[in-house]
């Protein structure tokens, strides 16, 4: 990690199930982004100077436009997550040694409905408890279901060919001409055009068509924006559409808050060049579960 940010809280003023956080995590760009939304609801926290894990209950989303209203979480009453950053071997150190203490009280881990953790340590974890007879807690005897790098800046990006083709998007007027471009273009993105407190930009062909989106999801004012659902109509790939409402986007983020960031899939190279060209760095590489 060499994403530097100092956002939101002050550091080590960070309060984690009545546990106040080392300056280390409490300035972790993943940390500082997450906690700022107010959407954690930390029941357990384990930490050493490798990594942070974090046993969550999953809050209720608050969908509301007013200011003073901030999103939470997805619901999910039937279980936890567990979110953990830095090295998979520190992390799966405090795992398995969290869910020996856990048991030895009577409680558990979970039931853990999605993890995300360090990339790498399920093959940890494994080694660790096959060496010391101890048993892999679920849900991490079981592969991940995804693998994707969190991404930040703090820095606005230069300006990219094709900009001039970029284009705010009324977040209303344009829903249904944004839906159609993103049906084509990124049809599992999971940022939806009528999340409250979204803006988005589009990249305008001279016929006037759309052909690229980017969505800006801004769930507390003032504080970082995470981008999504960004996309390309296939036809229109190589030409810069992306980096261009990417870079907009961006700026306009950073005009707003000091910090913007994105998450993507491990295996798309392609934009990881098109974001490390843009002046996002990598502050954690995940792997993920969920049923």
């Amino acid at each position: 990690m060499s994403l530097e940010v100092r956002v939101g809280p002050a550091a080590g003023s960070v309060t984690l199930a009545g546990v106040e956080l080392p300056t280390r995590w409490s300035s972790h760009p993943v940390v500082v982004a997450e906690n700022v939304r107010r959407g954690w609801d930390a029941t357990h926290v384990w930490f050493d100077d490798g990594a942070l894990v974090a046993r969550l209950r999953w809050r209720a989303r608050t969908d509301g436009d007013p200011v003073d209203v901030p999103f939470a979480v997805e619901h999910d009453a039937a279980g936890v997550s567990l979110l953990a950053v830095g090295a998979p071997g520190p992390a799966a150190r405090l795992l398995l040694d969290a869910d020996a203490a856990l048991r030895g009280g009577g409680g558990s881990l979970g039931p853990v409905t999605r993890t995300s953790v360090p990339r790498g340590t399920r093959e940890v974890l494994a080694r660790l408890a096959a060496s010391e007879a101890l048993p892999v807690p679920a849900p991490f005897d079981r592969p991940p279901t995804g693998e994707w790098d969190w991404l930040g800046t703090t820095e606005p990006p230069p300006t990219r060919p094709g900009e001039e083709h970029v284009v705010e998007l009324d977040r209303d007027a344009d829903r249904a001409e944004l839906a159609a471009c993103l049906a084509v273009a990124h049809p599992h993105g999971e940022l939806a055009p009528d999340e409250p407190r979204s803006r988005w930009w589009g990249w305008r062909d001279d016929d006037g068509v759309l052909r690229g989106v980017v969505g800006a999801s801004r769930r507390v004012p003032g504080q970082p924006w995470v981008l999504g659902s960004i996309g390309t109509d296939p036809a229109w790939r190589g030409r810069g559409v992306a980096a261009a409402t990417t870079a907009v986007a961006t700026r306009a983020g950073l005009a707003e808050a000091p910090l913007v960031t994105l998450g993507m899939y491990a295996d798309n190279d392609t934009a990881r060049r098109l974001y490390r060209r843009l002046g996002y760095e990598t502050a954690q590489e995940f792997e993920s579960w969920r049923p």
